[in-house]
């Protein structure tokens, strides 16, 4: 089973802030995902580390500062588990 990591609702929010809007097009140009695992972020239910990672490697700077800032990166929650 791979590994999964929740996504906070902060760090959620900062992920929304870089989208100009939520459509099918901008979650794949801007974070690389579907839009059922944007579905997940927005409910908080779990999504594979390599997913999150993919997303942060393609997200803007202050997105990635603010994130950092809150923690429960995919490295802290492999810790946790």
């Amino acid at each position: 089973m791979p590994e999964t990591i929740q996504v906070s609702r902060e760090q959620f929010e900062h992920l929304k802030q870089c989208l100009p809007a939520v459509t099918r097009e901008h979650l794949m140009a801007v974070y690389g995902i579907s839009e059922t695992t944007w579905t997940k972020l927005r409910t908080g239910v779990p999504i594979k580390s390599s997913t999150f990672e993919r997303m942060l490697a393609r997200a803007p700077t202050n997105v990635l500062q603010a994130i950092a800032q809150i923690g429960n990166s995919p490295s802290d929650a492999a810790k946790a588990a």
